[in-house]
């Protein structure tokens, strides 16, 4: 009966157009040591959230009792899908994040699919998931056989890369599926450790969001420290350097004419977006962002990320507009500095 369940899982999914995922039985992460190891070590940052829900990561099976199985899914973001209407052409924004926000979109589709999964096992239960509830999912995927965590602690494909998303649908189908795991093709390569100009990448695939750029331009509340703000250059949100340097990737890039990351920035337009979010009201802000990832810093944390940008690019031409947010009780240090620096530029 299980061997059937497989079978009819993955035809149906054939059958729907579906052809990157894999059909598993629900089980326990094998980095679940290797991820408490990394909160006590402090590498979580300020982020309570990782650690509140460590037990739940540490195995899924705890909070989803009557789940038995999931299924793993693999979604590309380079082009973005999504991409039509978003607002800012300009800045440096990790790829993932240049449209609509996946946790929608892509939750929509994996809904669709579960859908035509009633259809044939009406008595059973689904749920749909991207990266909105405590799994570990690269682990999940990498246990699927979808890819293997990189230096970069990144899931990478030999064909796919890593610019994709990973989402998934637990069920109370019994999967009886062992796929291959992939091996791990880093090999020697240091690559993305040596781009991390904040040096957040350690060995044995450990990132200290304490140092990660898009900690600070995403997670954080706070302003980042001194000794990060020239590091972490014009990203305004997120960053990609430890994906745009694996070999993996290269073929990627090399197979889509609009990959423009790395060209020069056009410092008119820059400064019009940056202009843009620094007069908006935060409310005015997450209203034009509100199905955007961008949404998830808040108003606030948009205006630090636009401080810093200026800062980089010496773009004097925004100290009036940076003057207002001296009085801000989060940002107002933050943006003495940064009128100094302009100043001094």
């Amino acid at each position: 009966m299980s061997t059937s369940v497989d079978q009819s899982v993955n035809q149906i999914l054939i059958e729907l157009g579906v052809e990157e995922f894999e059909f598993i039985p629900l089980q326990k992460p094998l980095s679940a040591q290797h991820f408490q190891s990394w909160i006590e070590k402090g590498f979580a940052a300020d982020m309570s959230f990782l650690r509140q829900s460590q037990a739940v990561r540490s195995d899924p099976r705890s909070e989803f009792q009557s789940m038995h199985s999931m299924i793993v899914f693999r979604h590309p973001y380079f082009p973005h899908p999504q991409s039509e209407g978003f607002p800012f052409r300009e800045l440096k924004i990790a790829h993932y994040a240049r449209g609509k926000d996946y946790h929608f979109w892509f939750r929509e589709k994996l809904q669709k699919i579960i859908q035509s999964l009633k259809a044939y096992f009406p008595d059973e239960q689904f749920l749909a998931f991207t990266d909105a509830v405590p799994l570990m999912e690269r682990d999940h995927a990498y246990q699927a056989g979808l890819g293997w965590v990189g230096k970069n602690t990144c899931l990478i494909h030999p064909k796919k890369g890593s610019l994709f998303f990973i989402g998934e649908i637990l069920t109370s189908l019994h999967s009886k599926n062992n796929p291959q795991t992939l091996p791990d093709f880093c090999g020697k390569c240091t690559a993305c450790i040596d781009a991390c100009p904040t040096s957040a990448l350690k060995d044995d695939k450990v990132l200290d969001s304490n140092l990660c750029i898009a900690f600070w331009n995403i997670e954080s509340k706070d302003v980042p420290p001194s000794k990060l703000r020239q590091p972490m250059g014009d990203w305004f949100f997120g960053c990609d350097l430890c994906q745009t340097v694996c070999p993996w990737n290269l073929k990627l890039f090399k197979d889509h004419s609009n990959f423009a990351q790395e060209t020069s920035a056009n410092l008119p337009a820059l400064e019009e977006e940056l202009r843009q979010i620094l007069t908006l009201s935060n409310k005015q802000l997450l209203k034009l962002l509100h199905d955007t990832p961008l949404s998830r810093a808040g108003g606030r944390g948009l205006k630090r990320n636009a401080i810093l940008v200026a800062v980089h690019h010496a773009l004097a031409g925004l100290i009036p507009h940076i003057e207002p947010l001296r009085d801000d009780p989060r940002l107002g240090s933050f943006a003495t500095w940064a009128i100094q620096e302009l100043k001094d530029l």
